[in-house]
């Protein structure tokens, strides 16, 4: 496993507030989307939002197993510089003990500290960048890579904006507030605040295992969301309120009332997506499905792209739950080459799920 998460936060659309589950797995506070501001503009007709975290409000998404080094990247714009104290912006926690916080000082520092920047008896670890880095109102790309460690086995190391030189570089540290060598939860936002709202965007968390997104990316990486733009290879889901299975597929966010079904083993529905007009290749291909069973069957759909006349399907999902979830599938190559995707061979690939 390498992949843990990611969110651009451009498929709910605008002002839609998370609730727990879906996709975050705990939130707290008013956490809502916004079309107005976004860390890049979306090429063509992409989709683009960020997500404005209020006061006192954080996501918190649970790791899929204990995780001794996290690699993580996301842009973040405060409303302003805290006044006093400090302010935080991202978090590894043990089952709720936070281990390790990145937060921003009064003085416009970035800082790492073991346990939660404000609760007494936490101490800062490593070095603080320089005072100013950042700003009020301005987005800022952040790359990290934290290794939980006790005693002096654990590490800090961050890029800001594609720098390929480390803002913050530190070894030898105690990053393990609870006792134990690894994180189970990553989290944004503000849990010890100053009145402060922050913008989040483009949002990735990898560890180190496997043999691919194991490492940090290099660069400033961001997040593009494609949304289904027409019909696919495959029409046999059943729409349902919309007239096409891609309407339903691309309404934002996913509906209750607007959807696709299937109740037939093998049965196929695959949609063309918008163009992004890619530049560059992808890191990676991430296809993402909202699902739910309506009846008391076992059902474990997969998800698939396909590239050219050649299908790949990403992993069985889990037995569907009779809420809606979120259900991710990554892939490394593109099916119809066997290698590392390009640019139009991305752009051009379908999306699609079979009914398991």
């Amino acid at each position: 496993m390498a992949y843990q998460f990611a969110d651009g936060f451009d498929n709910y659309g605008n002002s839609y507030s998370f609730t727990g589950g879906y996709p975050w797995a705990t939130v707290n506070g008013t956490c809502a989307t916004s079309t107005a501001d976004y860390r890049f503009t979306p090429p063509g007709s992409l989709p683009g939002a960020c997500v404005n975290l209020s006061t006192g409000a954080y996501l918190r998404q649970n790791l899929s197993s204990n995780q001794a080094t996290i690699i993580a990247g996301f842009g973040f714009k405060l409303s302003a510089l805290p006044s006093v104290n400090n302010q935080d912006i991202f978090g590894l926690l043990d089952t709720g003990t936070y281990q390790v916080k990145l937060i921003v000082t009064a003085n416009g520092a970035l800082q790492f500290y073991r346990g939660s920047s404000t609760q007494s008896g936490t101490t800062a670890i490593g070095t603080a960048s320089a005072n100013g880095t950042i700003v009020g109102n301005t987005w800022y790309g952040v790359a990290v890579q934290i290794v939980i460690g006790t005693g002096t086995s654990g590490s800090v190391a961050l890029y800001l904006n594609g720098n390929a030189t480390a803002t913050i570089n530190s070894t030898g540290l105690n990053t393990s507030e609870s006792g134990n060598a690894y994180a189970t939860q990553v989290e944004i936002g503000q849990v010890y605040n100053n009145s402060l709202t922050c913008k989040y965007d483009d949002f990735y968390c990898f560890d180190n295992t496997g043999s691919f997104l194991n490492a940090l990316l290099g660069g400033d990486a961001r997040i593009l969301t494609k949304m289904p733009a027409s019909a696919g290879t495959y029409t046999n889901w059943t729409p349902n309120g919309l007239g096409s299975n891609f309407q339903n597929a691309a309404v934002q966010p996913p509906s209750t009332s607007d959807y696709n079904s299937s109740n037939t083993p093998g049965t196929q529905d695959s949609y063309t997506m918008q163009v992004a007009s890619l530049g560059v290749a992808p890191y990676f291909v991430l296809a993402r499905a909202s699902m739910e069973r309506d009846d008391a069957g076992t059902h474990t759909p997969s998800i698939f792209v396909r590239s050219g006349s050649t299908n790949s399907s990403g992993v069985t999902t889990p037995a569907l739950t009779s809420s809606y979830l979120f259900y991710d599938a990554i892939f490394q190559n593109d099916p119809n080459t066997s290698i590392a995707w390009t640019a139009s061979g991305a752009d051009d690939a379908q999306v699609g799920i079979t009914e398991g």
